[in-house]
């Protein structure tokens, strides 16, 4: 086989595997119609009942982070404002070679940040800061010192607390704890 044959060998399988493709999918649709798939109705709002909160998981290492979160979360909020939508981050470290390092107070979010001056009043009830680091722990796998899991471990621990447990998970919570029972 020459060069060239086995160029346009190549080019067609790839050529004659692209319309084997859509005409599957032809038959397919053809075969089994699409349905609508069954949805919530939220043009009006979300009900009490499907109380959520959108999360956003994230890995502090210098101070301006939080600040910077914060503004980006309440833009989120203020683009999408519902009695019962709430947005939280869920704070954690990053990796380290020790359990704590020097700069890690100044990476933990406090009320003042939540409560600045350029968060509006209404933004103030569905932000939340959620800080899921009182320590990082020793993975021997990495041989680092990291968050739980990272983010899925943090998200864990998220739903454990909406749950009823993992109280002890989150080293600070910013803002009204009270409405994370009724989030769905």
């Amino acid at each position: 086989m020459t060069g060239a044959t086995g160029f346009f060998a190549i080019t067609g399988i790839i050529g004659v595997s692209a319309l084997a493709v859509s005409l599957v999918n032809l038959l397919v649709a053809l075969v089994l119609p699409p349905r609508t798939l069954p949805r919530l109705d939220f043009s009006q709002g979300i009900p009490s009942l499907h109380r959520t909160m959108v999360i956003v998981p994230t890995l502090l290492s210098k101070p301006q982070e939080i600040d910077d979160l914060s503004e980006a979360l309440e833009i989120r909020y203020l683009g999408n404002r519902d009695p019962n939508l709430f947005f939280a981050l869920l704070t954690d470290f990053h990796d380290a070679p020790e359990r704590t390092l020097p700069g890690d107070d100044g990476c933990s979010p406090t009320h003042a940040q939540l409560s600045r001056p350029s968060t509006r009043p209404t933004a103030r009830t569905a932000v939340h800061l959620l800080s899921v680091s009182p320590s990082r722990l020793w993975n021997p796998y990495e041989r680092v010192w990291m968050g739980y899991e990272r983010k899925r471990g943090k998200l864990e621990q998220f739903n454990a607390l909406l749950r009823g447990g993992a109280q002890t998970a989150f080293s600070d919570i910013v803002g009204d704890q009270s409405v994370l029972g009724s989030i769905k």
